[in-house]
């Protein structure tokens, strides 16, 4: 029988096995719990990063390997909003401006007419008829000189490999080409009407006029019904943009518009701009002159208008993923009080790793990691050099969500699962369907060299909470193709367990 000197030796050795046993599994918990789905794909070859918290208690719903770094792809968006909101409020609006070199007699400009490119995303056909009017109204009816383009906001923007491409050849409108005078996103609208009879032809125009450096060509027919199948490519032939259009529209159908990039910035703002002014009564007798370097200052205010709020701008970078205004707003975040001329993106991409990390510095400890590692070459995320972590993105999502200021202009631009933007199509299963009430969301998708999928945002519980979550899933080297619909309903499914129902 054993004295009770040896049974409090052992019930106190006991004691203390089970104390470290207590205090060691909360940590193993921790690391794996929740995200079962990514952790499924990790094991079949891929590599991923979750992180969920309720921002209210700050107590961690779910997380597995939430401070591994990968490729974000379009949630980089979120850290370039949440960057640009800071820096310039939701009601930060970007003017353009036309100047005169000379005076006005009798209606003739004796000079030139200047358009000074601001780099407002949002210069689209609605504000260009608002400027070019004003430009008729100032009494002018004759250019003696030149409609000269300036772009010198902008300094020198090297095309990445998509825009490259495009130069030649394009079949999207992702790969519009960036300037500081940029309109209508870079991009022309081919509009196709169904003609009167079955067989006969569709008409087919440029929207918004057709231009001295563009051309429409190719068939498309008219068929029974209401089913269009309409392709557009466009090619650069010399001085012009060719768009051919082929393939059929119903007669029954309303007018198809196919949007497709420019190859040319610079000289597509400078020929819509001529087309606006010409159709108000203005004619410019010497062409168009592009000018990349600041002005002396001696030209007299002509006309100016003032691009949509960023607030506006917001839907369209995380509703359809808008790598022109992305692209854009990046470039603006390298100009400021001191710089004026010669954005660029690399400097806005380092504004943008300045900014990670003065976030991940001032983050309550949940949220706080080292920012050493961080990569943003780009903040429309079209690039897998970006390196973040769920983590990262969190400490993001919680930064906004305690700005009281620029929180509603950042959640309300989220699009909404089962019916907006990227996410419409998202959440069917019996599994994640309630979340369609509750989340908001961006999404990230890249698939060479290898796939690179991510979802970001937030979700409310039941009790009035908010959640705060990332989701990034990469292939590897040894499996590049994880599969992009696989990892993205995945990530629904993981939701859906970590955020059910009754909560």
């Amino acid at each position: 029988m054993s004295s009770p000197r040896v049974t409090i030796i052992r019930n106190c050795a006991l004691s203390m096995l089970l104390l470290s046993i207590a205090t060691t599994m909360p940590a193993v918990a921790q690391s794996k719990r929740g995200f079962e789905g990514l952790r499924s794909l990790i094991a079949s070859g891929g590599t991923a990063s979750g992180f969920a918290v309720n921002l209210r208690t700050g107590e961690v719903l779910g997380e597995l390997n939430p401070d591994s770094r990968l490729t974000p792809a379009s949630v980089s968006k979120v850290v370039l909003a949440a960057a640009a909101l800071e820096r310039f409020g939701s009601e930060h609006v970007i003017e353009s401006r036309f100047y005169a070199s000379g005076p006005v007699k009798n209606g003739v400009l004796k000079g030139d007419l200047i358009f000074e490119g601001a780099g407002d995303p949002s210069l689209t056909n609605e504000k260009l008829w608002f400027l070019t009017t004003d430009v008729a109204r100032a009494g002018i009816r004759r250019v003696e000189g030149q409609l000269v383009i300036n772009t010198s906001r902008f300094g020198d923007i090297e095309p990445d490999l998509d825009r490259k491409l495009a130069n030649r050849r394009s079949r999207h409108a992702y790969d519009s080409p960036l300037s500081a005078a940029a309109v209508n996103f870079s991009v022309m609208g081919v509009v196709v009407s169904p003609g009167e009879t079955r067989g006969s032809s569709a008409r087919v125009a440029l929207e918004p006029y057709n231009l001295e450096t563009t051309k429409i060509q190719g068939a498309v027919k008219t068929n029974e019904g209401e089913i269009s199948r309409v392709s557009v490519t466009r090619t650069r032939s010399g001085a012009q943009d060719v768009f051919t259009a082929n393939g059929q529209i119903g007669r029954m159908s309303w007018p198809a518009r196919i949007y497709r990039s420019v190859s040319d910035a610079d000289q597509y703002a400078g020929s819509v701009l001529k087309a606006f002014l010409e159709k108000e009564g203005v004619q410019i007798a010497r062409g168009i002159r592009i000018e990349r370097t600041p002005r002396a200052g001696s030209d007299r205010p002509v006309a100016s208008v003032d691009g949509f709020p960023l607030s506006w701008q917001l839907l369209g970078l995380f509703k359809v993923s808008n790598n022109f205004i992305a692209d854009m707003m990046t470039i603006q975040l390298d100009l400021g009080e001191k710089r004026k001329f010669g954005g660029t993106l690399e400097g806005g991409a380092e504004e943008l790793e300045k900014f990670m990390a003065q976030v991940l510095k001032s983050a309550p400890a949940t949220y706080r990691s080292s920012s050493s590692g961080i990569v943003m070459r780009s903040g429309s995320g079209l690039t897998h050099e970006n390196k973040l972590s769920a983590r990262d993105v969190v400490a993001v999502l919680h930064r906004m969500y305690m700005n009281t200021r620029e929180f509603p202009a950042f959640v309300s631009a989220l699009p909404v699962p089962g019916a907006e933007g990227t996410v419409r199509k998202r959440f069917q299963s019996e599994q994640n369907r309630h979340l369609r009430d509750r989340l908001r969301a961006k999404t990230g998708t890249l698939s060479e060299p290898h796939d690179a999928v991510g979802l970001a945002g937030y979700s409310r519980l039941k009790d009035g909470d908010w959640v705060a979550f990332c989701a990034l899933v990469n292939g590897t080297s040894s499996r590049p193709n994880v599969g992009i619909d696989l990892s993205r309903d995945t990530i629904d499914e993981d939701l859906g367990r970590l955020l059910p129902a009754e909560m």
